[in-house]
């Protein structure tokens, strides 16, 4: 059957477990590990150095550092694996990707005048996949608390007759209809009613607008079962400048694009006694976003051996799409022995309104020793203030609660990177190390992140070829639903990456 699509005018507690979160726009404003081969092997510290293509997404200034024309793409194969612990129970998922991450090229010119004031320039575009979405995420447990609360949670306060179906109504019609004129917490209590999960107080008051659980008390067997796909890609159109062969000033116009999606299926079962004995619960989220950034930076060659750099990373402006759609099973005592299965599937796909997100900025500092032509060791340190992260219309009252929140949970994150290479004739070994701060206060609710990386590179002059293996680790804690069932499990995610890049200079 095609699916009715229609637009939510009215968004009242909207996407409070499925989008528009907090947790939801720290995913948008975040990027993962990303980049060419020799990035990602020295971790990404190449912010006094240059002379690489995701180098210059970093710092705009290092397009100039290029010797001649070059170009670049590489390919990354990707490891997800995430274990949880719930209420005692561990389990484990992995999931594995292969993405064309980067490609670009620059152009690169010497001034022939002599005694010129600008010496070179370039200009350069390149494209990266900053993060990779693909996950799996599986959890499962016993739990007090049942799924039941996350639909008496948005029901109560909505009077019956808004759940109840007409003679010439049909659940699919409510169910838009509840959207269109009362929202998406509408929407959950309406499931929740129909389903069986929950009942009136009073179902013979169609103005009553309290409820009660139908499935128990007790223990209840739960799992959560989450696949997210997509990609955060990164468009940077560069120019950058050479002053006297000792100061690089580099200028980038960044095109975002997200593209995401989570299908999150929920599923419980108890013995309790009670008259709904299993539920399962589908929710398939769709995000789409585009956005704009700038990017200012600069290298410096204080010395033939010290380089420094500094650059700075406006804010992300972007404008999300998101929409999502639902449908629940419930098994009931049909009170002879028996069970009935009721199975409620609008078959709607809710589009909610746009909304504009602004993600944070970033400062960078750098620095770099080359030791000749035998190799080099180069730090940054970056800066970032989770805390200006920015729903609007900052005049809605659900954004504005957002806003509220991240004042009050998210704080200023510093990034380390080191890396060093080493070269041996036509090779490069090279190495690096990298922690980036917890954006939130309570690191309860996610721990610093620790990478590690390798690599290994082979120039034929004109061509080369660099491996890399870099490896991240963090925790977290990953609630069930944001209202009624908030139930938490522990999270530790690991993904080792292996990339693949092809250059030519040319």
């Amino acid at each position: 059957m095609k699916k009715l699509i229609f637009t939510s005018v009215l968004i009242l507690g909207a996407l409070t477990t499925y989008g528009q979160t907090v947790a939801d726009g720290l995913l948008y404003g975040q990027q993962g590990s990303y980049g060419t081969a020799r990035f990602r092997g020295m971790s990404g510290a190449f912010g006094a150095l240059g002379g690489d293509l995701t180098a210059v997404g970093a710092n705009p200034a290092g397009s100039v550092v290029f010797a001649n024309h070059f170009a670049s793409a590489s390919l990354n194969f990707t490891n997800n694996q995430t274990d949880s612990s719930f209420n005692g129970t561990f389990s484990e998922d992995n999931d594995n990707d292969f993405t064309l991450n980067q490609a670009g090229f620059v152009l690169v010119y010497e001034n022939q005048k002599e005694d010129a004031t600008i010496t070179k320039f370039s200009f350069g575009l390149n494209y990266d996949d900053t993060r990779n979405y693909d996950n799996q995420l599986f959890i499962a447990g016993s739990n007090n608390i049942s799924i039941s609360e996350y639909f008496l949670n948005f029901a109560s306060g909505v009077t019956l007759e808004n759940f109840q179906l007409l003679p010439d109504e049909s659940v699919s019609g409510l169910y838009r209809f509840l959207g269109e004129d009362q929202g998406f917490g509408s929407q959950q209590g309406f499931l929740g009613y129909q389903s069986y999960v929950i009942d009136p107080v009073d179902d013979s008051d169609p103005l009553g607008s309290q409820y009660i659980s139908n499935t128990g008390t007790g223990t209840f067997n739960q799992q959560l079962s989450q696949n997210s796909s997509g990609y955060q890609t990164k468009l940077s159109f560069n120019g950058a400048i050479e002053v006297k062969d000792r100061l690089s000033i580099g200028f980038n116009i960044n095109a975002h694009y997200i593209d995401y999606q989570r299908s999150t299926s929920f599923y419980e079962q108890n013995n309790n006694g009670a008259l709904v004995d299993l539920v399962r619960f589908n929710n398939d989220l769709d995000v789409q976003s585009s956005g704009i950034s700038l990017q200012v930076g600069a290298i410096a060659k204080v010395t033939d051996e010290i380089r420094i750099g500094a650059s700075y990373a406006s804010p992300t402006w972007y404008e999300v799409e998101e929409s999502i759609s639902q449908s629940i099973l419930a098994r009931r005592n049909d009170g002879s022995g028996g069970t009935i299965t009721e199975i409620i599937d609008p078959d709607v796909i809710t589009i909610f309104a746009p909304y504009n997100l602004r993600t944070p900025g970033s400062i960078t500092g750098s620095f770099a020793y080359i030791f000749g032509k035998k190799g080099l060791i180069s730090i940054d340190y970056s800066s970032k203030n989770y805390a200006s992260l920015l729903f609007k219309p900052r005049n809605d009252a659900f954004f504005a609660a957002n806003n509220q929140q991240i004042k009050q949970e998210l704080t200023r994150s510093g990034t380390l990177r080191i890396g060093g290479e080493y070269r041996v004739k036509n090779w490069s070994i090279r190495a690096g190390y990298r922690s980036e701060e917890s954006p939130y206060k309570n690191k309860d609710i996610m721990s610093d992140l620790t990478g590690y990386s390798l690599g290994l590179g082979y120039t034929w002059g004109k061509t080369t070829l660099d491996i890399s293996y870099d490896r991240a680790e963090r925790d977290f804690s990953q609630q069930l639903f944001d209202a009624g069932l908030t139930s938490s499990a522990g999270v530790n995610n690991i993904q080792n990456n292996i990339i693949a890049t092809v250059g030519f200079n040319f």
